[in-house]
């Protein structure tokens, strides 16, 4: 990129503790080009971000929009945009000095294990104390390392050149949003113009698992989330269209968290 990126320093912030934690509820949010002097971890928790990024400047700008149980890592000074066109989103920043990343990180979009996502809830929870916050954040790096990025993208990736496991997983992240039920493979694969062989296999690749799996741990996660609230397996059951909750709890027990 050859215009002139604006800084927004986060020395300060990160210069306690390591580290500085932002949520942001903003409806529409919208957050131009600009850069960081750290390390930058972005995560949505509720609806999803259409991100770019461009880590060197002569590379072309990378795009995906993110959803839940994804996370975008970027290094000091690679510019990045936000935004989200939806009234109901939350997602969190997280701002790191250089000494809180592993030599050799990798940087990059990561699809977030059950172990990285509970990490980041955890970190966002208003009474952690920032004590409890650098040893989560160490501990979150040190799983991040052990999980390659998803290949690159082109700056089209939120259009039809998108991977199929992000379509995907776009399909169930927003009927999970909606509080609709969950699409089944075959009418994801149909929505999204590819035949469930294709999709199985691309969710294999780029994944590392295939689609009921995937579904299985996503509808899990949100049963987890709504019993976290008070929710009771009944009422969640309903919530989710099971059929009671044998099965809720069944899906609970086959899907770690």
């Amino acid at each position: 990129m050859k215009e002139s990126i604006p800084l927004s320093s986060k020395l300060t912030a990160t210069a306690e503790h390591g580290f500085a934690l932002r949520q942001s509820h903003q409806p529409k949010y919208q957050f131009d080009w600009h850069t960081h002097d750290c390390a930058m971890l972005l995560w949505p928790q509720v609806g999803a971000l259409d991100s770019r990024w461009v880590v060197d400047p002569g590379d072309a700008p990378q795009a995906l929009r993110l959803v839940r149980h994804t996370a975008l890592l970027l290094p000091a000074s690679a510019a990045h945009s936000t935004r989200l066109r939806v009234l109901r989103q939350r997602h969190g920043e997280l701002y790191l000095r250089p000494e809180m990343l592993r030599s050799g990180s990798r940087f990059g979009v990561f699809q977030l294990d059950g172990a990285a996502f509970a990490m980041l809830e955890a970190l966002a929870a208003p009474t952690l104390a920032p004590a409890g916050g650098v040893h989560l954040i160490h501990a979150l790096v040190a799983q991040l390392a052990v999980r390659p990025p998803l290949p690159q993208l082109s700056i089209s990736a939120t259009g039809p050149a998108a991977l199929l496991s992000q379509r995907m997983l776009d399909c169930y992240v927003r009927a999970l949003d909606d509080d609709v039920p969950m699409p089944t493979v075959e009418k994801v694969a149909e929505d999204i113009g590819v035949s469930v062989r294709q999709l199985q296999r691309a969710c294999v690749v780029e994944m590392g698992d295939n689609p009921v799996a995937i579904r299985r741990r996503l509808l899990a996660s949100k049963a987890r989330e709504l019993l976290a609230h008070g929710l009771t397996p009944s009422l969640v059951s309903q919530q989710l269209r099971f059929t009671h909750s044998g099965h809720l709890n069944r899906l609970l027990r086959e899907v770690p968290a």
